[in-house]
Order: structure tokens, then sequence, then C-alpha cells
């Protein structure tokens, strides 16, 4: 790996773990919310407009390191500038990711430049050019008369369906909020959880597949980074040692298993992989 390569992910983990403009907006002009299933990558954007001019915008999600810096970067380059601006912008970028153009871009707009390393990665592309393409379907929306907007990489058009699953109110998800409270205290005593060759904890290895909790009972599906991993009793014993610290667990039940085998790749967290050395 090139010093360059280097510089260009410590500039993408510092916006991914500091994001500007982040948050949301209490009285937007704008809404916009995007999609990326690939990645399980989702996003929302807020502006407010004078006129033309895109005078404030936020950014809230979650999701992969190179979507959420790509949305961070975005937010500083278009801020202030005319809507014609940053759709002109946008255009320019995807250029960039998607055809090989030239950025060219000025200097206060560098740390753009990071992410043309994430075309040596196609599948990541879609990460990486989400919340350009959710700007864009706003601003169409915005001329076609539309307070709200919203996209999902890799389909055409909007998709209405996205913001009322997307603004979805916690209290009326799956799991209330003692239950989140329960499975919260159980991923932090999992990170506890190292293993030794790596030096990582395996939830953010992606080795925890699933967690159960039902009455003071919790169950780990988990798995190992090979099938002859030797330290897999050592692992199995820290899973078990580590819940039963916690209070209220009653009793601990640990399956490993080998499918899907595990890929870093798609399993790990962002920090994980970049501690790995892989996107």
């Amino acid at each position: 790996m090139s010093l360059t390569d280097d510089l260009y992910r410590e500039i993408i983990l510092e916006h991914f773990k500091n994001p500007r403009n982040h948050g949301r907006l209490e009285r937007p002009d704008l809404t916009a919310q995007g999609a990326n299933p690939f990645c399980g990558d989702e996003l929302e954007l807020t502006l407010a407009l004078d006129g033309e001019r895109l005078r404030e915008i936020r950014a809230d999600g979650k999701g992969c390191s190179i979507s959420q810096a790509s949305a961070s970067m975005m937010t500083e380059a278009v801020k202030g500038k005319t809507l014609e601006e940053a759709q002109k912008l946008a255009h320019q970028f995807k250029a960039t990711m998607l055809e090989g153009a030239p950025m060219n871009l000025p200097p206060e707009l560098e740390d753009l430049e990071s992410l043309e390393g994430v075309k040596k990665y196609p599948v990541r592309i879609k990460c990486a050019i989400l919340s350009w393409n959710t700007l864009l379907e706003g601003i169409e929306a915005h001329r076609r008369g539309k307070p709200a907007a919203s996209h999902v990489e890799g389909e055409e058009g909007e998709r209405p369906d996205l913001t009322q699953q997307m603004t979805t109110p916690a209290a009326e998800q799956e799991k209330g909020p003692a239950a989140e409270g329960l499975e919260e205290q159980v991923q932090t005593a999992l990170k506890s959880v190292i293993d030794p060759e790596l030096n990582m904890n395996v939830v953010d290895l992606g080795l925890i597949y699933q967690t159960d909790i039902r009455e003071g009972r919790v169950r780990v599906v988990y798995t190992l980074t090979s099938p002859g991993c030797p330290l897999g009793p050592v692992i199995k014993g820290q899973v078990q040692s580590a819940l039963t610290r916690i209070p209220w667990v009653k009793e601990v039940q640990t399956d490993l298993v080998w499918t899907p085998p595990w890929d870093p790749h798609t399993m790990a967290s962002e920090e994980a992989k970049m501690e790995l050395g892989i996107w």
C-alpha cells in the first residue's frame, strides 16, 4: 500500500468518525432520503434554502465508512452554493467515480480526492455516490415543487415507501426500549472478547452472527475465522465468561456454526476493515 493510499484512508476514516454538518435541521425546506440495500447504508439530507442557494445542509444516517465519509464531504462541498452549482458538482463527482473523469477540484475540496481510491473496489462505488444521488433527487424534487424525495441505489426513480420505512419511531420497532437495553449490554460484553490471533474483538470482526435473549437466558450464534482455528475453545470460554458477568444473565448457550462462512469484507465493521487493510 502506498503512502497516498494510507493518507486517503485516514481522511475517509476521519470524516467517518467526525462527520461535518451532522444531524437534522428542525424546519428544512427540503428533505431527501437515500438507501443502498447492498451495504445497508441509510441517509437523510435536510436542506435550508435562500431562494436557489443552499444556505444550510445536514446529513444524518448510518452505514459504512465510505458512505458516511462521502456524505460528510458532500455537505462541506455544496453548502453555500446555488442548487445549480451543487448539481453540477454532483455530476462531476459521479463522472469521476463512474467514468474515470478527472476530479479537478479547488484546494478547499481536496478531501474529495480521497474517494477516488474507492474506484479500485467497484462494489463500493455505490456507497460513495449515495449521498450525491440523494442530493440530486432532492434538487429535482424541489424544482417540481415537492418538499421531499427519496432514492435507492440501483433502482431508478423515487421510492415513496422509503420515507415511511426510515422515519418509523423507535417505539414502533419490533423491539421495545427494555429489550434494546439488554441487547446493548450483551453487545458491550461481547466486545470484551478478543480474538487472540487478530487482536480484535469478535463483534467488530463480525464473528457474532446472532444473539437471542429470553428470560435471563442468552443464546449466541457465532463463528471463527477458519474451521481449523485452534483457539476456538478459548473464544467460547471468553464469550461465556463475559456474558455471565452481566447480573441478570442466568444461562448462556453458545452455538458454533460455519454457515455462512466468515468474510471480513462483508461482515467486519469499518474500523476492523481499516485495521485489516481492506475496504
